[in-house]
């Protein structure tokens, strides 16, 4: 199961460019060639969200051409 890897590096990517600032979202582009199970990568993503500043962060999957995976964007929480 490769997707636990790749919400590791999802979560590692996103967390260094947050900062320390809370993720409301995390949007990831998934072509059908990807070889790439929603499912589990969303399931792997609460596991590895968990306790982190992108706990409760929502993974939310567009769809892409080909084989193409990528961390399309993401966003932060406002500042209180």
């Amino acid at each position: 199961m490769h997707e636990l890897g790749l919400s590791r590096n999802i979560a590692a990517i996103v967390s260094e460019h947050a900062a320390g600032r809370r993720v409301k979202r995390v949007r990831v582009a998934i072509g059908p060639f990807a070889c790439v199970e929603r499912p589990a990568l969303a399931f792997c993503w609460e596991i590895v969200c968990e306790g982190t500043g992108l706990a409760g962060a929502e993974l939310v999957f567009v769809e892409a051409d080909a084989d193409t995976f990528l961390i399309k964007d993401y966003e932060l929480e406002e500042a209180a």
